[in-house]
């Protein structure tokens, strides 16, 4: 492929990014009392879903304990053909009142913290304790991207978590794992994406074709242009969908970046050279995949907006 030249001296990207995603069960979609004030607040703020599935992992029950004032124990990871066990403990002291811990009922995926008479002081699920572990299980906690979703209502009023309750592509998802998969499970990543910068690159070593006055005028137009939350999170979807390709996504898997599409309309109007969305769940320590993106802790998914070979890309240097 021929090298474009480069159009402006400062050439921009629209860098779509969210803080940390909240990890969530779907059979604790309605049940969040476990997370503090500021997780329930970013819950209620997401709009971005991914949709995730690894093998099932859950306590061995009678391996937990507490020993120097931390939980300790072992989790079994369930595979096709066997399940493994790995020692873990749980980062941070207990409380004073908290006297012993156990995983009481089936399938052992939730932890009760017990005080001296045996009362239930509160079960944390093993969805939201996983991110405090120090456990290696080997990339089998590693989480393959099924499906990238938004909700997001008129007046940005619906969240991600009011979307799931009643989500057709949700319960096909879970059906056909418990018929095809039942050593898999589902977990739920919600992000919020409500930040965004304008990524520039200037260059002063090749022939630029907008150059001066005219490259001020491109810089200071970026520089005041507005995107509303809603048009962000449309863009995120799109390009998050396009990165993984996932398997139960049909719209936006190929074709984009275009410039027919209307979510882009106004990155092509400012002239945009490309658009950026990272997702991390580095906190969790886990990764994300698929089919076409290997696992890692950090995904980028990053676009040119315009052909290479009409106009030098932004993120790679063709040869």
């Amino acid at each position: 492929m021929s090298k474009g030249p480069r159009k402006y001296f400062t050439e921009f990207v629209l860098n779509i990014y969210s803080a940390e995603p909240a990890m969530v069960s779907p059979s604790n979609l309605d049940n969040l009392v476990y997370e503090n004030e500021e997780a329930r607040t970013q819950i209620r703020n997401s709009n971005i879903y991914l949709i995730l599935k690894r093998p099932r992992i859950a306590f061995v029950p009678n391996s937990i304990a507490i020993h120097n004032c931390e939980v300790v124990g072992e989790l079994s990871v369930q595979l096709e053909d066997k399940t493994p066990t790995f020692p873990f403990h749980l980062r941070g002291a207990l409380p004073d009142e908290v006297t012993s811990v156990a995983s009481l009922k089936y399938p052992y995926t939730k932890l009760s913290l017990l005080s001296a008479g045996g009362e239930n002081l509160m079960t944390y699920p093993l969805a939201f304790l996983l991110k405090h572990c120090e456990v290696q299980l080997n990339g089998l906690d590693n989480q393959e991207v099924v499906y990238v979703g938004q909700a997001f209502g008129a007046a940005g009023e619906r969240s991600a978590v009011k979307r799931l309750s009643s989500h057709s592509t949700l319960q096909k998802i879970l059906a056909d794992i418990t018929a095809n998969e039942p050593h898999m499970e589902v977990l739920l990543a919600l992000y919020s994406f409500g930040f965004h910068r304008f990524v520039l690159s200037m260059d002063g070593t090749v022939p630029v074709q907008i150059d001066g006055d005219s490259d001020r005028q491109h810089y200071q137009q970026v520089l005041q242009s507005q995107f509303k939350r809603s048009m962000r999170i449309s863009l995120a979807e799109a390009a998050l969908i396009r990165h993984f390709e996932p398997r139960y996504n049909k719209v936006y898997k190929t074709g984009f970046p275009h410039q027919r599409l209307k979510i882009l309309k106004k990155l092509y109007d400012f002239d945009f050279a490309g658009l950026a969305v990272e997702a991390s769940v580095e906190d969790h320590g886990m990764r994300l995949y698929s089919e076409k993106q290997s696992p890692k802790f950090h995904h980028i998914a990053k676009f040119n907006l315009h052909d290479p070979a009409t106009r030098k890309s932004f993120f790679f240097a063709e040869p």
